[in-house]
């Protein structure tokens, strides 16, 4: 991924807050787009070539991520509104790599994918099968705006649950169940997606099931899948994460971490 900034040009004769709101709707529509990871966005007053306007440093799954042709129509609507209002894009420039991050999934098209993330995780929740490889939502989900917004909600929500359950202390008990039983609201919701995903994309689209508990190592190698009750143990694990995987219903899963 990479730190990008953006420079916003400001034709108004003065810098006013009443165009906050604009400038931040693009920050959105970029972010359920994919072209933009992570929530907490900074927006200041900036100068470049003598122009006055805002800025903004924003992570982008890859270089090009804000060229207009990854645009969906709810980013080039919030373009419009903006211009309409004095701020128009200007430019944007690369700043580095960021070497803490994901290696973006660079082929055009992965042979599966799976919607799997975590509380540590800032990018894209669809990753390639290959490699893992985080794969940016405009890529496959540009022309499906509700379901790309709807992919990144559900991320928030699992995310807040694995933060919950990693630490023990609030909610720990209700926060697993909506990410490892199949009868949650959590599960049902991104399940569905990658059922949705699956049918938009043609690619097979697996769901991760997270796994913690069970009485013994044994045991957990004899589970069978929970929804056709399956054999679904991997004789080798995938990525030294997933150890069960499920083809018929579209599900992976870890070994319990208690065994592990």
């Amino acid at each position: 991924m990479y730190l990008v900034e953006v420079f916003f040009q400001n034709n108004q004769p003065d810098l006013g807050l009443e165009q906050m709101p604009y400038i931040n709707r693009v920050i959105d529509q970029w972010r359920y787009n994919g072209q933009i990871i992570g929530r907490e966005i900074p927006v200041f007053v900036a100068e470049q070539d003598g122009e006055n306007g805002f800025g903004t440093r924003v992570i982008c799954p890859e270089q090009s991520s804000l060229l207009p042709e990854n645009n969906n129509a709810e980013v080039a609507l919030a373009l419009e509104q903006a211009e309409k209002c004095g701020l128009i894009l200007d430019s944007f420039q690369i700043i580095s790599e960021d070497l803490n991050s994901d290696i973006t999934f660079e082929q055009e098209r992965p042979e599966w994918q799976v919607l799997y993330t975590t509380y540590l995780q800032v990018c894209s929740p669809l990753h390639s099968g290959d490699r893992l490889a985080p794969i940016p939502l405009y890529k496959q989900l540009k022309n499906q705006q509700h379901l790309s917004m709807d992919v990144i909600k559900w991320q928030e929500n699992w995310q807040a649950c694995d933060q919950l359950q990693m630490n023990g202390s609030v909610l720990e008990k209700q926060a697993l169940a909506e990410i490892s039983d199949i009868h949650s609201n959590s599960f049902k919701h991104g399940y569905s997606l990658a059922q949705e995903i699956e049918r938009e994309t043609q690619i097979p689209t697996f769901y991760y099931l997270y796994r913690v508990g069970g009485a013994d190592r044994f045991s957990e190698q004899q589970r069978k899948c929970p929804k056709c009750g399956g054999d679904w143990a991997l004789s080798a694990p995938l990525f030294d994460l997933f150890h069960f995987k499920c083809d018929h219903c579209r599900l992976v899963s870890n070994m319990s971490w208690n065994f592990l």
